[in-house]
């Protein structure tokens, strides 16, 4: 029996099996840890399905904890996911973090695929020939729910997503930005998503967040004394009147990681 061509791309894509790396770079809140598992399986649970792929294995590795036995096997991997933390991408006396910057450096090189989340975003910039920093005290932290604008045409030519929104509602929790082609801003942080080619994309927003958790850690910034009542309370109140368009962000993500 002759089968179609779209059957036929779908059994090869069936057996074959893409791998993917979380590279977890800070801990959760106790909040977090307990109810999702962490940084890492919040990113595994977020990115995983059958919307591309059919046959997805996926690792998570702690290079917070001195962890790059993924180097040793880098060419299993399709792509790499990197996370959020608390540490500054700009550190230059944290041994892990300047391990990572190399790390970094070297699978690009391998032409492999690596979307960086938050610190993510800023260590990829660092590592790849770009700048990061504390954000002014003008201009202070960026949490809870923000807007984005996003350049549609650079998305669409980087990624073929010809129909994405130009501007999108996301999670946010961060007061280091990054310093590379910019694909989105916010009123805040100039640079809120870059990529370079198809195979870096560096978002400052967080695509695995939901709302639970970000009041979580709005509320333990604020009991730490790291951000104002007033700072807290616009946080919370943007929370609380506003969604955030994960499907659209989370599509992005996907179809840098998965799709070509």
């Amino acid at each position: 029996m002759m089968i179609s061509e779209s059957e036929y791309h779908q059994a090869a894509q069936a057996e074959k099996q893409c791998r993917f790396a979380v590279l977890k770079t800070g801990a959760a809140t106790e909040y977090t840890e307990s109810n999702y598992g962490g940084y890492g399986m919040l990113m595994v649970d977020r990115f995983k399905d059958g919307d591309y792929l059919q046959n997805e294995k996926w690792d998570v590795f702690s290079v917070l904890d001195d962890d790059f036995s993924f180097l040793d096997d880098h060419s299993m991997y399709d792509g790499f996911v990197i996370t959020g933390s608390e540490s500054d991408a700009h550190s230059e006396d944290v041994p892990w973090i300047l391990r990572l910057c190399d790390a970094l450096k070297f699978l690009h090189s391998q032409k492999k695929r690596l979307l960086g989340i938050c610190f993510g975003h800023q260590i990829l910039a660092r590592a790849l020939g770009g700048s990061t920093g504390r954000s002014p005290v003008s201009v202070g932290w960026e949490i809870g729910i923000k807007s984005l604008k996003i350049d549609t045409n650079a998305v669409a030519d980087l990624y073929g997503l010809k129909d994405f929104e130009s501007d999108i509602h996301v999670f946010e929790s961060h007061r280091d930005q990054a310093c590379g082609v910019v694909l989105a801003s916010s009123s805040k942080t100039g640079i809120e998503i870059f990529g370079i080619g198809g195979e870096v994309l560096g978002m400052q927003c967080h695509p695995e967040f939901s709302k639970d958790i970000i009041m979580d850690i709005i509320q333990k910034h604020y009991s730490k004394q790291n951000i104002t009542v007033q700072v807290a309370s616009e946080a919370i109140k943007s929370v609380q009147e506003k969604e955030a368009n994960l499907p659209a962000i989370i599509k992005l993500c996907k179809n840098f990681l998965k799709k070509g």
